[in-house]
């Protein structure tokens, strides 16, 4: 007898949030969520952590990201910075050959 692989039904994310919100915010524990929609607790799990690494990974690129103003503006600090070292240099220079 040839060995049937089980069918696995495939959840789009949008099951896979509803199913993870209904375990955390619902009123059914989470393993009765997992009997409810056919998936081991396991199963439960793995999607959550992948949520919950998907959520940190956005946020952190969101927190990193600077907007084309905020880089123009460090841009710009840059320059000036730049430019009140060369007018400093200028100045030390000059008061150098003055007091001689």
């Amino acid at each position: 007898m040839a060995h049937q692989k089980k069918s696995e039904k495939r959840f789009s994310a949008e099951e896979k949030i509803r199913i993870l919100e209904e375990g955390e915010y619902g009123s059914m524990s989470i393993n009765e969520v997992c009997r409810r929609h056919q998936i081991s607790t396991v199963t439960y799990y793995t999607w959550r952590k992948q949520a919950r690494e998907a959520m940190r990974k956005g946020f952190s690129g969101a927190l990193n990201k600077k907007s084309k103003r905020e880089q123009e503006m460090e841009e710009q600090i840059t320059r000036l910075q730049n430019t009140i070292l060369e007018i400093t240099q200028e100045n030390v220079d000059l008061k150098k050959r003055n007091s001689r």
